[in-house]
């Protein structure tokens, strides 16, 4: 309970109805910032737990990026070597075509004799 100055308008002697009053709006005030202190701590705790809800979904979704992350650098390197595979393919089939060329060419040449 919090002691108050007296002012002039209220006598010292013994407790006056203004004074009397003036305890009990005191009294009203304080239950009043109380309640609202338990409100706003009420706020912040339901606050709080949100954010903790929220950090916990962002973790899992950075957690799921990292991992498709991961996913996506294992299918570049899957891609790279499926094209150096399709490249030396190529590179062997031109070959190929070219000595059946020369065979056919050879055995063109040897028929016309």
């Amino acid at each position: 309970r919090r002691e108050r100055p007296h002012s002039g308008s209220c006598p010292r002697a013994r407790a006056s109805p203004c004074e009397a009053e003036l305890q009990d709006l005191i009294h009203q005030i304080d239950i009043m910032v109380n309640n609202k202190k338990l409100e706003w701590e009420r706020k912040v705790q339901a606050l709080e737990a949100r954010m903790d809800v929220r950090d916990q979904e962002l973790a899992n979704a950075q957690s799921k990026l990292d991992l498709k992350g991961q996913e996506v650098g294992i299918l570049r390197q899957k891609l790279d070597s499926l094209q150096k595979t399709k490249y030396e393919m190529a590179q062997d089939f031109e070959a190929q075509l070219q000595a059946l060329k020369s065979q056919f060419c050879k055995l063109t040449q040897s028929y016309e004799k």
